[in-house]
């Protein structure tokens, strides 16, 4: 009898894990749990015509140092950062200044701006960061690395070709809208302080 009550209770035990198990999944403490929540707003919405005509892709490898006193160990700290970005170069249309005749049929372009960047697209990865004793890489320091990394590659974009080929395709695409509207009977006529052609 003593024996029956013993299987009884294992049994009862058992089941009772089983149906624990089931109802809320193994015991696992060794496994880390990641809980993660978000919350989106949407801040802003703005209107804008902007027309990217170019893109260039950059690759930086920018190492930070700064030091005080003595340039060692103690002193110092330094970081390696490698930015991958993609820069779009093009025009604010909302500087253009049209004078449309509706009577003569032409479309004027009285302004037409410079090309300039549009957006810097980037990612960056930071390597060996390497803090001294006395002088430690902070969150701020790292928000002001990846600043500067992003000025870099602006200034890099500046003088590298994208402003010159988006010229280009400025002259293209002014060419094309040209052909479209004599095909409609209207007619584009250039009277902008930076010639279309």
């Amino acid at each position: 009898m003593k024996m029956l009550k013993y299987l009884l209770f294992a049994v009862l035990i058992a089941l009772a894990t089983l149906v624990t198990v089931r109802l809320f999944g193994p015991f696992d403490f060794l496994s880390s749990r990641t809980e993660v929540s978000s919350t989106v707003l949407l801040d802003k919405i703005e209107r804008v015509v902007k027309l990217t005509t170019v893109e260039g892709s950059f690759s930086e490898i920018y190492n930070y140092k700064n030091h005080y006193g003595a340039d060692i160990w103690p002193f110092q700290k330094k970081a390696l950062i490698r930015i991958n970005a993609t820069v779009a170069v093009g025009y604010d249309f909302e500087e253009v200044q049209l004078n449309i005749d509706e009577t003569a049929k032409t479309i004027a372009v009285i302004h037409m701006p410079a090309p300039e960047i549009l957006s810097i697209d980037h990612d960056i990865d930071y390597y060996n960061l390497e803090s001294g004793l006395f002088n430690v890489i902070t969150n701020q320091d790292i928000t002001e690395m990846g600043a500067e990394a992003k000025e870099f590659i602006a200034k890099k974009a500046v003088e590298s070709d994208l402003m010159r080929i988006a010229e280009q395709q400025r002259v293209e695409l002014f060419d094309l809208l040209s052909m479209a509207l004599q095909g409609a009977g209207w007619e584009l006529i250039d009277r902008s302080d930076r010639p279309l052609g």
